[in-house]
């Protein structure tokens, strides 16, 4: 009774101070599970609609590159994402290409860049100099090579609060992403401790997984709580698990298997290779590859950065030298386990798993009303709140 006492108290004033935070925190996240149909739905992109072979995707980054800077952004990366389905348009980011907007520092860490100050290794898939750049996102007819449609780069406002809240906590990286971290394990602590809380005792087994039509009040509110936390509890836990491992990979080895800091190259006086024949250098080094995104590099000391699906779900790279066309590396940890993790964060198991992570993001916002109204029904009825509820309640009923 002790022990239970002891979760119940953590249980209840971890949510009641983390709560309202914790609830934004899975909404957000929830967001993001279909951030990408959203976006559509706000912004929708135009359809290509011109048949025939497409052309060279050499071709399309001069077309793109000509349209940004006819907006006013020169520079920055640029992202080509290659159309899968018929009718797609090609999908080109220019400047700065990431969805989620300049987080704070990221101006500062490209002035650095650009005065030539000291740089720190950059984490693999962080924004490569010309932070705080202007982003562009064109979409160019991938047979014609028209120009169909450009808008900013970023997403909508609330998908873009969204990332950067989830993600960083309206942060930078350095300071927000580690704070995301102990979110999260302040929820596996909530689930840890609701589980041995819901935990029935003998003969009331056949009650726990719902909520019954005669329940009123405080009792209603509890067994919601309950029964909502132990349908969702597998995936909440897995979902809660995996941020926190996205929120600190290098605890859980996520620097193995070729580290994760970006190669740098060494600049020449040749033209570098474009797209084209960067996706063919790739597909050398792996055979079978269908690319899915090339990233043309802001630095010339950089690489150029070819994406591809391994395992059906993990986004690999492969990168290669911008001026002799050599692979430099192939980063491909499908097989790993920890690999894994962003995937069933994000929701990328299939339509089921997605569904189920985009549910798992809502149920925060209601354990912490469900939680609030039962504290306060307690306080009302003058009950002690160190108790937990189920015990309060099976003691009312035998009275």
């Amino acid at each position: 009774m002790r022990l239970r006492q002891l979760f119940f108290t953590v249980h209840m004033w971890v949510g009641l101070v983390l709560g309202v935070i914790l609830a934004v925190l899975g909404v957000t996240g929830s967001l993001l599970v279909y951030d990408d149909a959203l976006a559509d739905l706000l912004s929708a992109p135009p359809h290509a609609t011109t048949a025939g072979l497409p052309l060279p995707l050499s071709m399309i980054a001069d077309t793109a590159r000509d349209a940004a800077a006819a907006q006013g952004v020169e520079g920055g990366q640029m992202q080509i994402s290659i159309p899968q389905d018929k009718g797609d348009a090609v999908s080109v980011r220019v400047g700065q290409i990431s969805p989620m907007g300049a987080m704070p520092g990221m101006a500062r860490e490209g002035r650095r860049h650009r005065e030539g100050g000291t740089r720190r290794p950059r984490a693999e898939g962080a924004a490569p100099g010309g932070g705080g750049a202007r982003g562009l996102q064109i979409f160019i007819d991938p047979v014609s090579g028209e120009v169909l449609a450009t808008r900013k780069a970023m997403l909508p406002p609330i998908l873009t609060f969204a990332h950067q809240f989830h993600g960083n906590f309206l942060m930078s990286r350095e300071v927000g992403r580690p704070i995301v971290g102990w979110l999260g394990i302040a929820m596996l602590l909530l689930g840890i401790s609701g589980l041995v809380l819901w935990w029935p005792k003998t003969g009331q087994w056949k009650y726990a997984f719902k909520v019954r039509r005669t329940a009123r009040g405080l009792r209603f509110h509890r067994e919601l709580h309950a029964a909502t936390g132990i349908w969702i509890f597998v995936v909440f836990m897995a979902v809660s698990f995996s941020g926190v491992v996205i929120a600190w990979p290098q605890v859980f080895g996520m620097n193995q298997q070729g580290g994760r800091t970006m190669p740098t190259v060494e600049p020449a006086d040749t033209k570098p290779i474009g797209a084209t024949e960067a996706v063919l250098a790739a597909q050398g080094a792996v055979p079978g590859l269908q690319a899915r995104s090339v990233t043309l590099p802001a630095r010339p000391d950089q690489p150029i950065s070819v994406g591809y699906l391994a395992g059906g779900a993990i986004n690999a790279q492969v990168l290669v030298d911008p001026y002799s066309g050599k692979v430099l590396a192939v980063r491909d940890q499908s097989a790993s386990f920890l690999a894994w993790m962003r995937p069933v964060h994000q929701g990328l198991l299939g339509p089921v798993w997605k569904f189920l992570v985009f549910l798992t993001g809502l149920v925060p916002a209601l354990f912490v009303t469900t939680g609030i109204i039962m504290w306060f029904k307690k306080r009302k009825r003058h009950l002690p709140q160190s108790r937990p509820v189920s015990d309060t309640l099976e003691e009312e009923a035998m009275a």
